[in-house]
């Protein structure tokens, strides 16, 4: 009389167990890479806002600034009036929208396409004239009217900013002005 084997035996209980590791294993590996790669990400996130300093005196600034750990590469920068006219840029819009007898100095820095803002750093898009300046180029000093019409330009419902960046990675955000949350593209 023949014995009958057993279906199960321990080798094969053996080598079941051991694919079934395996298999855990690297499903284990597919999920700490994945966790590796999104921390890779953020390591680089870059968060632009922009941003009033000084609102209510004659030390005002706009300002563009990077919150973020990781740089950010400008893609594009669209400015426009409520109306749908485009400006070429935020500088153009202020002047455009500020008359001669408003009478207010000041410096300014453009946004565009391919600028790099690093983590940490801010532009000042628009600051007056400090009281030295204005008198060493002979031109009426600012006043807190002309501040605060400055401010009103750059901050009133009329004007839409949006600036698209990415960061290393490629992941692309946008801002708005009104909405100081990137959003993800």
């Amino acid at each position: 009389m023949k014995k009958k084997r057993k279906f199960w035996t321990n080798e094969k209980l053996l080598s079941i167990s051991a694919l079934f590791v395996s298999l855990v294993t690297l499903i284990v590996f597919i999920y700490q890479t994945n966790l590796i790669r999104q921390q890779q990400h953020m390591s680089v996130y870059p968060h632009l806002i922009l941003t009033n300093y000084r609102s209510g005196s004659i030390n005002y600034q706009y300002v563009l600034k990077n919150e973020g750990i990781g740089p950010a590469f400008v893609k594009s920068v669209i400015v426009k009036d409520v109306a749908g006219k485009s400006y070429h840029s935020i500088s153009h819009y202020v002047d455009s929208k500020l008359q001669l007898k408003d009478s207010i100095s000041y410096y300014y820095s453009d946004i565009y396409q391919g600028r790099v803002i690093p983590a940490n750093e801010e532009i000042v898009l628009f600051e007056l004239f400090d009281k030295k300046e204005t008198t060493l180029q002979g031109i009426p000093k600012n006043t807190i009217m002309g501040a605060k019409k400055l401010r009103h330009v750059l901050n009133n419902d009329s004007l839409k900013i949006t600036i698209e960046y990415e960061s290393v990675y490629g992941a692309r955000w946008s801002i708005s002005k009104h909405s100081q949350t990137p959003v993800k593209k």
